[in-house]
């Protein structure tokens, strides 16, 4: 089995800050447009994208 190494605590800044880009976002084109769901989808793709790109320090 894979070693389970706790999260960097840049990682998970960058999760939550990718989490709150979402919420903005999501919040922003759903007041936009009307139709309310796109803030769940805008909290998917925050989260996707501070799970993907890799913290400044590494």
């Amino acid at each position: 089995m894979a070693d389970r190494t706790p999260m960097s605590p840049a990682r998970r800044k960058q999760l939550i800050v990718g989490l709150i880009v979402g919420l903005l976002v999501g919040v922003g084109i759903s007041l936009w447009t009307g139709f309310w769901l796109w803030l769940p989808a805008g909290l998917v793709v925050g989260l996707a994208a501070g799970a993907i790109m890799r913290p400044p320090g590494e």
